[in-house]
């Protein structure tokens, strides 16, 4: 092979190994073969957009928390919040508020209001992100019991059809993927997004550098925020109504997302492509555990075994690039 051919390899295989991707790819990989070993149409056209739907709640959630932890916190009240908005959209009288249109504005402004909150009392509060996140998530979990004792409401039929048809040949839950990301995409590439890096990395020298700390993480919530609207949108699609239990594990899926794509806890070092392949691994852990016949009680010792070997692997890069 000539160097002009292998250079750009190794450029490639050193950002891969830099960005932190490289465990999450590997282990993404083994869980395709496992699923293709038992599911012998894992790449038929029904199984995929059976896939994406499925996977399309988690992977939003997922980057969302992303964007969090790059701008250096946590959100622990993520997954109440889905509960609170698929409460917010169940319970809503489609009639009266304008249909769906009228039931997605409302939620989504009770979104980034949660997403505010959040921004507020970590960023102009200073209160620790864990405490301030956990606190909140009790709060918007006694809302959604407020609003719905028990599981119940009605989505709009026409919400569930959006969600399950195309666009141009291509299934929903993946275009709404596909937004997250190019809005992810957009955001970096704009100071904006540089700067939720900067502030993560190091907020000392993005403060002595010019960078509004507070003001930046403040939007680095309501941007995740807004994604958080997006999986309770898409969730609520599938499910047709309102439960709030229903967000209950989002929350662990989304850390342990953003640990297996190799994005750094302390902030400042990743991208929420890791947080894709993450979710995309956590997403096929369950299909293999599904369709070996392995019971569903294991389930999540087995998604902690890949999150302690996800961890193994990043202590691993770690020392390397020591």
């Amino acid at each position: 092979m000539s160097a002009a051919v292998q250079a750009p390899r190794v450029a490639l295989w050193g950002r891969l190994r830099r960005s932190g991707l490289v465990p999450g790819f590997l282990m993404l990989a083994a869980v395709v073969i496992l699923n293709i070993v038992l599911q012998p149409d894992f790449f038929s056209g029904g199984s995929l957009s059976s896939n994406i739907a499925t996977f399309a709640p988690t992977i939003l959630i997922c980057v969302a928390q992303a964007v969090i932890v790059l701008s250096g916190e946590l959100d622990l009240s993520v997954g109440a919040g889905v509960s609170l908005l698929n409460c917010v959209m169940a319970s809503l009288p489609s009639a009266h508020v304008g249909g769906p249109i009228g039931i997605f504005t409302i939620a989504l402004a009770v979104s980034l209001a949660l997403g505010a909150v959040n921004g507020l009392l970590v960023a102009y509060a200073e209160l620790p992100s864990l405490v301030a996140t956990f606190a909140t998530g009790a709060i918007w979990f006694g809302l959604a019991l407020a609003i719905m004792p028990q599981p119940g409401g009605v989505i709009p039929d026409t919400v569930g059809d959006g969600y399950a048809g195309t666009v141009f040949g291509l299934p929903v839950p993946l275009l709404i993927v596909a937004l997250a990301m190019l809005l992810w995409f957009a955001l970096i590439r704009h100071r904006a997004g540089r700067r939720i890096m900067a502030v993560g990395s190091n907020a000392q020298a993005a403060r002595d550098a010019g960078i509004p700390l507070r003001r930046t993480k403040l939007m680095a919530y309501v941007f995740a925020w807004f994604l958080v609207f997006l999986c309770a949108a898409t969730i609520s699609a599938q499910t047709m109504s309102g439960d709030p239990r229903l967000g209950q594990g989002y929350t662990l899926a989304s850390v342990a997302a953003v640990v297996i794509g190799g994005i750094s806890l302390r902030g400042g070092r990743g991208t929420p492509w890791g947080a894709l392949v993450g979710a995309l691994v956590l997403g096929l852990v369950t299909n293999v555990i599904y369709f070996a016949g392995i019971a569903s009680s294991w389930q999540e010792l087995v998604k902690g075994l890949v999150i302690v070997i996800a961890l193994g692997f990043m202590v691993l890069e770690g020392r390397r690039r020591l």
